[in-house]
């Protein structure tokens, strides 16, 4: 009863009224695993909780160390969230590096637009 309408969440994806929601493939992509992979999940999440804890210490002192350190966890748990989910957005992040989101790419998984849900996400912008 509660996914018989669409929420604001879900709409960057396609699915139906009851909460059959797939991936919009033409927004995301997906990407294999890589050597590293876990290292790299598990480190950018230590960093990033790491940084949180130096910037609430950074605040009452510099303003600019502050800034930067909020920007380093954001990077991390950013990273995290994306090696998490394995799915990133073609157009990047705010203020994300391209050069990350140009790693995930080399590694993207080949997808078929010609199939239903690829259709039916065109058609329906």
């Amino acid at each position: 009863m509660f996914n018989d309408f669409r929420e604001s969440k879900f709409l960057n994806e396609s699915g139906s009224k009851r909460g059959n929601w797939y991936m919009n493939r033409l927004d995301y992509f997906q990407y294999h695993r890589y050597p590293g992979y876990k290292q790299q999940k598990y480190g950018s999440l230590l960093i990033g909780v790491l940084f949180y804890f130096i910037s609430l210490n950074i605040l009452t002192s510099t303003f600019i160390g502050f800034i930067v350190c909020c920007y380093i966890c954001y990077l991390a748990l950013l990273t995290f969230n994306i090696l998490r989910t394995q799915r990133c957005r073609y157009r990047g992040y705010f203020l994300y590096p391209t050069k990350i989101i140009l790693f995930f790419r080399a590694r993207e998984v080949p997808v078929n637009l010609n199939d239903f849900d690829s259709v039916a996400t065109m058609n329906s912008k």
